[in-house]
């Protein structure tokens, strides 16, 4: 199996993107789908986010795409 190349900030970013928008992460859980606990695991860097649809759920309640939300593609460098 091929590792994938994880931005190393991608913890930080998740927390940022949510601070951002003013979300506790029990109000992000409720729009998103996505249960605390794993938003929690996220945040803190237990857990990557491997699940399309939980990635693109939480996105989509952040008003992101899923590449601006994980810090990938077009533009990343540049922030």
């Amino acid at each position: 199996m091929e590792a994938v190349n994880i931005p190393s900030d991608l913890a930080a970013r998740i927390v940022g993107h949510r601070k951002a928008a003013g979300l506790s992460r029990a109000k992000l859980s409720a729009l998103s789908g996505v249960p605390v606990r794993t938003i929690e695991d996220w945040e803190a860097g237990a857990r990557l986010p491997r699940d399309v649809w939980q990635i693109w759920n939480i996105a989509s309640a952040l008003g992101l795409t899923v590449e601006e939300y994980l810090g990938l593609g077009k533009g990343v460098a540049d922030e």
